[in-house]
C-alpha cells in the first residue's frame, strides 16, 4: 500500500508552523530539515525541526515542556534538593528547552544572590550564627563576671544605694560591651 506523501513549499511549511520564511530558509541550509525535489514533507519537517531546532528560551516557541517548567513546576532548589516536588514533568521527559529553562532561571538567580552579597544585603548563614554565637556567649561571661567584678568594689561599703549603683555600673558596662560587638557584626549604615 503506498503512502502518498504530501509535499509543500517552504513558505507554506513557515505559515503553518507560524515562522517566519527565512527560518524556514535557515533549517534547510544548515540541514535540520531535508527537502524532497525542493518541496517540504511537513510530517518529516515537524520531526526534524523538533530534534534539530534549538528554542530560544525567551522565543515564546518552547514548547508545552517548558511552558510546565515556567508555569508550575517545582523551583530550581527543589529540584536540586530532590524533595517531593522535584518529580519529573508533567509533560513526560524534560527535553533541552526544559533544562535550558531552569538553568537560566537557576543563572539569574545566582545573579541575584551576588548582587545582594555586593551589596551588603546577603551573608553567609553560617558566619551570621558564628558571630551571634560569639556575641552572645561573651554577653553571658560579661554577665555571668559581673558579681565578680562588683563584690571586691563592695567591700567596705555600708549604704545599699552605694551597692546599687557599683552593680549597676557594672552591669552597665557588660551591656555596652555586647551593644558593641553586636554593632560590629551588622554592615554599617550608609550615610547620604
Amino acid at each position: 500500500m503506498n503512502a502518498r506523501v504530501e509535499l509543500i513549499a517552504q513558505a507554506e511549511y513557515a505559515r503553518r508552523r507560524g515562522v517566519a520564511k527565512s527560518a524556514v530558509a535557515k533549517a534547510v541550509a544548515e540541514g535540520r530539515i531535508t527537502l524532497i525535489n525542493g518541496k517540504v514533507d511537513p510530517a518529516v519537517a515537524d520531526i526534524q525541526w523538533a530534534q534539530n531546532t534549538r528554542a530560544r528560551a525567551d522565543s515564546g516557541r518552547t514548547g508545552a515542556a517548558s511552558a510546565a517548567v515556567v508555569a508550575g513546576a517545582a523551583p530550581v532548589a527543589e529540584i536540586a534538593a530532590g524533595g517531593p516536588e522535584s518529580a519529573p514533568l508533567a509533560t513526560g521527559t524534560p527535553g533541552y528547552t526544559d533544562y535550558r529553562t531552569i538553568r537560566e532561571k537557576a543563572d539569574a538567580e545566582m545573579a541575584q544572590r551576588a548582587n545582594l552579597k555586593d551589596a551588603g544585603l546577603l551573608v553567609e548563614r553560617a558566619r551570621v550564627e558564628r558571630g551571634i554565637h560569639d556575641v552572645v556567649h561573651t554577653f553571658r561571661d560579661a554577665v555571668m563576671a559581673i558579681a565578680q567584678r562588683a563584690a571586691p568594689k563592695c567591700v567596705g561599703v555600708a549604704d545599699a544605694r552605694d551597692i546599687e549603683h557599683l552593680i549597676t555600673d557594672e552591669t552597665r558596662k557588660a551591656l555596652a560591651a555586647f551593644e558593641a560587638r553586636l554593632l560590629a557584626l551588622l554592615p554599617p549604615k550608609e550615610t547620604t
